[in-house]
């Protein structure tokens, strides 16, 4: 009997300890997660070079917008596409309640956060989208927000900003999957889409998850960059951090530095 307690004890004294190992484990990839966000939040938030990087885009947009009006004087079918987070709308500041918080990402606050309706505008996109809409373009505002619980204060916090063109119908809101295409085929269906914004490739076009996959369509669609898709920086989220295969444990970051100090390998 006392031989079968000591093994019972000795059962639950090993259990306890893989348990706190294991909560030990998560609390320092969580750690090593949060250290690479928050230099990412920062510079989306603090660094001139971020905004500098933000006008750049929409200068060039701008150009665009006006050699394709000077080309098609008349055409009044012609639409912009763009999304919102992260490229018409700054939301570091979730970011950084969320580690002040020390939790992750989820639902409950993002929607929170969207309801608020205190997001502030990417430098340079209200003078962009203000632009196409006095050359006549029809804009197009496609988000992964979701539809059933952000779509009244997702539009009322683009009014707040000054952004143009606000009624229901310019908003495509995420009702199912999160895949943008269909979403940019329906506008094709009556609008020819001539430029789109996004900081994210699937703002673009049908984006993969794995790297490889996401390198080759890129380099695919190179031409594309700077004459008909403005891409906006973003180092917080996006497709780029999962295919990589982020957030993960520190042998996953010990491999990905690996292969970026390549270089230093002796011949």
């Amino acid at each position: 009997m006392i031989k079968k307690i000591s093994i019972a004890i000795l059962l639950i004294t090993a259990l306890i300890s893989i348990s706190s190992c294991c909560n030990e484990h998560n609390e320092h990839n969580n750690k090593n997660h949060e250290n690479n966000l928050l230099m990412a939040t920062f510079y989306n938030y603090y660094a001139a070079e971020y905004k500098a990087l933000a006008y750049q885009a929409f200068n060039i947009g701008k150009v665009r917008l006006k050699e394709i009006r000077n080309d098609d004087p008349g055409n009044m079918n012609l639409a912009v596409v763009v999304d919102i987070d992260e490229t018409i709308l700054d939301n570091s500041p979730y970011e950084a309640k969320m580690m002040l918080d020390k939790s992750g990402y989820s639902s409950e606050s993002w929607t929170e956060w969207c309801n608020l309706e205190k997001a502030q505008a990417v430098p340079g996109a209200i003078e962009f989208l203000n632009y196409a809409d006095s050359l006549g373009f029809n804009i197009f505002y496609i988000t992964n927000r979701k539809k059933k619980f952000v779509e009244e204060s997702t539009i009322e916090n683009v009014r707040k900003m000054g952004f143009p063109q606000l009624t229901e119908d310019r908003f495509l809101l995420r009702d199912g999957e999160r895949s943008k295409e269909s979403r940019r085929q329906a506008v094709s269906e009556n609008y020819e889409i001539v430029l789109l914004a996004g900081d994210n490739l699937g703002d673009f076009y049908e984006d993969s998850s794995i790297f490889s996959e996401r390198e080759k369509l890129m380099i695919s669609n190179k031409d594309h960059f700077g004459s008909r898709f403005i891409v906006l920086p973003n180092a917080m989220y996006g497709e780029w951090v999962s295919s990589i295969g982020l957030p993960s444990n520190e042998k996953t970051i010990d491999s990905l530095l690996k292969v970026m100090a390549d270089n230093y390998k002796h011949h």
